[in-house]
């Protein structure tokens, strides 16, 4: 048992050693990484007696993204570069958002951003932080079913209707922090804490919204989102 505890100690060992081989960032390097993971929206309607859980816009999402980075700097060491991410958020489910009516809410988000990011830029493990400014696109949909035996009040009928279904581009700004673990010289994994700011006109109520007292949704969202990423440098 001892003999295997050292033997695991000793490639561990080796594979640290050889992992802070990784050069310093130089300037002129280049990266890409793609990401994966689960992201949050802020956005609620607001309806008068109705409690926050019951107004959200969506429930969470699998988010998407790909970043490309070029180092200016070595010291400060700054990159620049483009990050662009998709997250469809799952729908919101709700029977008392509106009176006698199942609403069910949902969400779709594509963002690009201009991003400069401080690195540290040794070690295997390299720590950094990001920000940047961008566009964005996001989209809103709530459709309502009648329930407790009531009816649309001017067609006397009980379909589902569209109540809100409406989207608009806007500026967005992004801060991140994250870091990258090297496996290799140039190959590396890493996680990243994301939050967006997207700001945007009201989102319209369809006539049949309009019809229900639904009042304009606010068009400005915030995002967070988590993830892990696998990129090389070249």
């Amino acid at each position: 048992m001892k003999t295997k505890c050292h033997l695991v100690i000793v490639l561990l060992t080796a594979f640290l050693l050889q992992a802070t081989a990784r050069a310093d960032y130089q300037k002129g390097e280049t990266m890409f990484q793609i990401y994966g993971g689960g992201a949050a929206m802020g956005g609620r309607y607001h309806q008068p007696g109705v409690s926050r859980d019951e107004e959200d816009f969506a429930d969470g999402a699998g988010v998407l993204g790909g970043q490309f980075l070029y180092y200016i700097s070595e010291s400060p060491c700054l990159a620049v570069g483009f990050d662009v991410s998709h997250a469809g958020f799952d729908s919101h489910d709700s029977y008392r958002l509106l009176a006698d009516r199942f609403t069910q809410s949902s969400a779709d988000n594509t963002t690009g951003v201009f991003v400069a990011r401080l690195v540290y830029p040794k070690g295997r493990v390299r720590p950094y932080i990001q920000g940047g400014i961008g566009a964005h696109h996001t989209s809103l949909s709530l459709d309502g079913t009648t329930v407790n035996s009531s009816v649309w009040e001017e067609t006397n009928t009980t379909e589902t209707r569209s109540l809100v279904h409406d989207g608009h581009v806007g500026p967005a700004f992004e801060g991140a922090v994250g870091a990258h673990l090297y496996l290799t010289d140039r190959f590396f994994i890493g996680a990243e804490y994301k939050v967006l700011s997207l700001i945007g006109k009201k989102f319209t109520p369809t006539p049949a919204g309009r019809l229900e007292g639904l009042s304009a949704p606010d068009g400005s969202v915030g995002i967070s989102a988590i993830g892990l990423m696998l990129g090389f440098g070249f």
